[in-house]
């Protein structure tokens, strides 16, 4: 199995300080560029709506100011006098001329908005006048008919100028006696969104659903930001104000510039004292972790240094007096195998007798106990129970409960050995404890499981599941690991028995032969794992040893 680089104490330190610290700030970070990209929306969302209400402030001041002079016009006692004279007479029609010429003249240049005036009326004068003309060539245009239809002042637009219009009406006798019509300064009406030159902005006039003027983009926007239409004033036309959404979002990450860079400023400055701090934190533990590395090449003879933190200190303690008691225990094994040394060559020269063996792992067993070495109490205690099932008196078959407690033994010294880096589950059916088996069957497929299966796995736990149970006549011992490596190699088909190993291949020889061909080992594998089974004919099965 490939070990997996662990991160050191120091790093996941470093880490922690840096997730505690990046957390709140950048969450403060987060808030600041809400806060200002919401600041600066509604800032901007004010300012257009101040410079609406000013822009509509002004228009309606020009359109009264509009309409006042046309009001005065129309209601103008020497106007109304010469639209009542008979036209023949001719000397006071020219006298009367030049009074009304003058007038309208003078309004014309007193009033900044107006580009040209025309009275209409149905009277035929004998001198011309570009100001006073005969309604006879425009009582039919709609805006004639639109002005004598009302009894104020009408608005209109016609080939992109603006007009408006009234009647002139006399008290005594009572009755319409002409039109006055104002061509307006298209230009002084434009001049009052010179405001808006910054802003992408939409705006236009309308009477009714036809366009009388725009201003800004031609084109809609896919969104509005700010949309609002107002009444200008009695004109009976309407106004309308658009502005794209994206103005409202406009050099937000300028302004974010600032704290941005004050907040990569603090995090540099914490990582820089936090590498400086956790260095300070974990002197004392690395010249530990060095001088238990010297430990761990077969120095026992290192000085265990102490320290100022209280934790690390104990630790350092610890690990002294556990130095002391292995230098110790490794003088007494030492002692006692040159006492055993003339023993131990008899026991060779007999190819170790199992009674022997038996003995010395109770021995060893007892001096762990006795120096408080529970590893090596547990590890000699698994042995013994192996090799006392495994030899098992030369019985080759005994029961299945035999065999469980061998296989145990061996799986948890394998435990100790790989520090317990995968799990183990037995499923045994109990009704089977006492039927008679060959021994040593299992170990084999345990020993596959773990060196082909669970080893080779980087980044599962493994798991090893041992079971037996009946069913149709038949005893079925398995043996699952989630392993890999074989379903990578032949996939889900069968593994074919000439390509098993040595011992797989010994016990599935081993039970052919006992059992008969019906019988036998078989390896499968899938996406799951891998899986060993053998099958034993139960009718073949005693019950009890004789």
């Amino acid at each position: 199995m490939k070990a997996e680089r662990k991160r050191t104490f120091l790093e996941q330190l470093r880490a922690a300080f840096v997730i505690v610290i990046m957390i709140p700030v950048l969450c403060l970070g987060g808030f600041i560029f809400y806060s200002s990209h919401r600041y600066i929306k509604e800032q901007r969302l004010m300012e257009s709506s101040n410079l609406v209400i000013q822009n509509q402030t002004d228009l309606n001041n020009w359109a009264e100011q509009c309409e006042s002079s046309l009001r005065y016009l129309a209601g103008n006692f020497t106007l109304q006098e010469f639209l009542k004279m008979d036209v023949n007479q001719y000397i006071e029609v020219n006298k009367a001329l030049k009074n009304v010429n003058p007038l309208l003249y003078n309004v014309i240049l007193t009033n900044q908005y107006y580009k040209n005036i025309a009275v209409y009326t149905d009277k035929k004068y004998h001198i011309d006048t570009s100001l006073i003309k005969n309604s006879s060539a425009v009582t039919d245009e709609d805006w004639y008919q639109e002005i004598m239809n009302t009894t104020g002042i009408y608005w209109w637009s016609s080939g992109g100028e603006m007009y408006i219009g009234r009647k002139i009406v006399t008290a005594y006798p009572v009755g319409t006696i002409g039109v006055v019509v104002v061509q307006l300064k298209k230009e002084t009406f434009e001049n009052s969104f010179q405001m808006f030159q910054q802003i992408p902005v939409k705006i236009e006039l309308k009477a009714g659903d036809t366009a009388v003027y725009q201003y800004g983009n031609e084109n809609d926007s896919d969104s509005w930001g700010f949309d609002q239409s107002r009444a200008l004033a009695d004109t009976g036309w309407e106004i309308s104000y658009k502005i794209d959404k994206k103005y409202f979002s406009q050099n937000v990450l300028v302004s974010f510039g600032m704290p941005m860079l004050i907040i990569c400023l603090v995090l540099f400055l914490a990582w820089f004292c936090i590498r400086i701090l956790t260095r300070y934190l974990m002197r004392d533990l690395s010249v530990l972790v060095e001088e238990v590395n010297e430990v761990q090449n077969g120095n026992f003879d290192v000085e265990i240094q102490s320290s100022a933190t209280e934790e690390i200190h104990v630790l350092a303690q610890s690990i002294q007096g556990m130095l002391g008691k292995i230098k110790q225990l490794i003088r007494q094994v030492y002692a006692k195998e040159i006492e055993r040394q003339d023993l131990e060559l008899n026991l060779l020269q007999a190819k170790i007798s199992p009674h022997f063996l038996y003995n010395n792992l109770s021995a060893i067993n007892w001096l762990a106990i006795d120096c408080g070495e529970e590893k090596i109490s547990e590890i000699t205690t698994e042995m013994a129970t192996f090799y006392r099932t495994a030899l098992n008196k030369g019985n080759n078959i005994d029961r299945l409960s035999v065999e469980i407690t061998n296989i145990k033994s061996y799986i948890n010294l394998q435990l100790i050995a790989h520090e317990n880096e995968f799990d183990v589950e037995y499923d045994i059916d109990e009704g089977l404890l006492e039927c008679v088996v060959p021994i040593f069957i299992l170990q084999p497929l345990v020993e596959n499981a773990i060196e082909h299966g669970v080893e080779e796995l980087e980044n599962t736990r493994g798991r090893i599941k041992i079971s037996a149970r009946q069913e149709d006549g038949c005893m079925y011992l398995e043996v699952y690991d989630n392993g890999r490596s074989l379903y990578e190699k032949i996939g889900s088909e069968a593994m074919r028995p000439e390509d098993y190993g040595y011992g797989t291949q010994n016990v599935h020889k081993r039970i052919r032969l006992l059992y008969g061909q019906q019988c036998g080992l078989t390896i499968t594998a899938d996406t799951t794992g891998t899986t060993s089974s053998i099958n034993l004919n139960m009718k073949d099965l005693r019950k009890q040893i004789s």
